[in-house]
């Protein structure tokens, strides 16, 4: 009988333990409701900056990566004590177990400024900003007070090539879960998190920079299989500030070949306009069809240092071949010559021949 007693004394010990040092209970954290019951209301919440990493101005059709930095300045403004709540408690259960379950909740409220489940989305102030956010959306842990993002954000962005000079404006909006307000109940501890969302949106700022930018207005062909011709190309610096020592140059692949590769152009300021003229070999097999040959301008910017533009296209139109008795037809010279190099080529070797004789 004796012994009966002791195993339930035991049995009811384990159970004590164990409810005393149960997990604690989360509320939602999308919930709107509060703790009405605690030791403690706390008052304060995260504040979150961002600010650029690194820099932040880029050229025309650039593909680079923005990096932003975030800066949780929160703070706690201040503590309130439920002096109802402690005397009530403290009448049931006694101060040593209650003064030791509200020094639990005064610390777990300190964590009211640490922001949780954070996720930074850039997106465009202005629809008609000349770039692409290529990936817009990142995840982030959590920060606590007086901290910063141990690593950047990253966005990967494209300016297009169109892109005018200028400042432009992105918006980083952030959002996350912070803790509210906790609970530590009495006997037995257990513990209640009142979570809530919160959000943040910062402006920041790129930079385009100006620079030269080179538009083909206009292309001129005269080439035919088989023949050499010329092509005519108008450039046009469509951009913000002036190129200097510009020479334009094309790259020819099959069924084209040249030795004259390359025109000067000068200095071309906004707005000015240059032509530039090669001479192309086309194959004897190229098909009559239209071809684009690429361009590039080189140039030197206003500090004397070199530059490349983007590359450029020109569209040229092959003719097809022309056979040999259609070019006699299209040139009486050319028969001309023809006849002459027939008769001519004998008379000048009989002539040639009898000169050797008489010396």
């Amino acid at each position: 009988m004796r012994s009966r007693k002791v195993l339930l004394a035991i049995i009811t010990a384990l159970l004590l333990c164990n409810t005393i040092f149960s997990a604690s209970a989360v509320l939602d954290e999308y919930n709107v409701g509060e703790i009405s019951d605690d030791y403690y209301n706390v008052y304060g919440q995260p504040h979150i900056t961002a600010v650029i990493s690194g820099d932040n101005t880029f050229k025309r059709g650039d593909e680079g990566t923005l990096f932003i930095t975030l800066l949780n300045d929160g703070e706690t403004y201040g503590f309130e004590a439920d002096n109802d709540e402690l005397d009530d408690d403290i009448a049931d259960y006694g101060p040593d177990l209650v003064m030791g379950l509200a020094a639990k909740e005064l610390n777990l409220d300190r964590q009211v400024t640490t922001a949780k489940s954070m996720t930074g989305k850039l997106s465009l102030v202005n629809a008609g900003t000349p770039l692409e956010i290529k990936i817009n959306t990142v995840l982030i842990d959590s920060l606590q007070e007086g901290k910063s993002t141990e690593d950047p954000l990253t966005f990967p962005i494209r300016i297009y090539d169109n892109a005018r000079a200028g400042i432009y404006e992105l918006r980083i909006d952030i959002t996350y879960t912070y803790q509210k307000d906790s609970a530590v109940s009495a006997p037995y501890g257990e513990t209640y998190f009142w979570n809530v969302e919160g959000n943040e949106t910062a402006i920041i700022n790129i930079e385009i920079e100006e620079q030269p930018f080179f538009e083909v207005t206009e292309t001129t062909s005269y080439l035919t299989a088989g023949e050499s011709g010329m092509l005519k190309v108008t450039y046009k610096n469509v951009g913000d500030v002036t190129a200097y020592d510009a020479i334009a140059r094309i790259s020819t692949v099959d069924p084209f070949s040249t030795t004259d590769d390359q025109a000067y152009l000068g200095d071309m300021a906004t707005g000015e306009s240059r032509t530039a003229l090669y001479k192309i070999n086309v194959d004897e097999t190229a098909t009559s069809k239209s071809y684009a040959i690429k361009n590039e301008i080189k140039y030197d910017d206003e500090h004397g240092d070199i530059q490349y533009s983007k590359a450029l296209k020109a569209t040229v139109n092959v003719k097809p071949a022309v056979p040999f008795m259609d070019k006699v037809k299209e040139s009486p010279t050319v028969l001309i010559l023809m006849v002459l190099g027939i008769i001519g080529t004998p008379i000048y070797l009989y002539i040639k021949r009898k000169k050797i004789t008489i010396e």
